[in-house]
């Protein structure tokens, strides 16, 4: 199975800060052989700005071309640890166990037909204004780690934080990406 896509967008405004040199190192990386209790994802924010109650989303899915079998998991992160500007997340035991089942499936496609078989992980983050302090120049960052080695990887870096809440703002109606 491929990994087609890693991504963490706080907003769609992310997407040109992607660092392509993780995103290279992570072509290597087998959401099908990753523990998942080993994979985290770290957020910094300034100040002003936080992740949303449940708003760090890992998407798992695989699909076939052959059968047409499709099959996504979507986990809401838990927070691991949350110092001042710097979030930490991880599957819940219980999303684990679920992770886990869909490796088994998405394993068995690959073995029945590799060349018909795509997978993704993506990983989603919404952030929240909780202060009017926000500064034009802020910006954000989105890390990974997939191994027991926990050192993180950067996914986006110095990402604007003005045009991410922008976006989500226009996405809620006009209405501020509040906490």
């Amino acid at each position: 199975m491929r990994l087609t896509t890693i991504l963490a967008p706080l907003a769609l405004a992310a997407c040109s800060y992607v660092n392509l040199q993780t995103a290279a190192s992570l072509s290597g990386f087998s959401p099908l052989t990753a523990d998942p209790a080993q994979v985290r994802v770290a957020v910094d924010l300034p100040p002003g700005v936080d992740v949303a109650p449940g708003g760090a989303k890992l998407t798992f899915g695989a699909a076939r071309s052959d059968t047409q079998a499709r099959e996504e998991g979507g986990f809401a992160l838990e927070v691991l640890t949350g110092e001042a500007n710097r979030k930490l997340f991880q599957l819940s035991a219980a999303d684990q166990a679920e992770f886990t089942r869909l490796q088994k499936l998405f394993t068995a496609w690959k073995e029945e037909n590799e060349s018909a078989t795509s997978g993704q992980l993506s990983i989603a983050v919404a952030a929240c204004q909780v202060s009017s302090d926000l500064n034009e120049e802020d910006t954000f960052s989105v890390f990974i780690a997939t191994d027991q080695t926990g050192r993180f990887k950067p996914l986006i870096q110095a990402a604007p934080v003005s045009e991410a809440l922008a976006l989500i703002k226009e996405a809620q109606g006009g209405s501020d990406a509040a906490c």
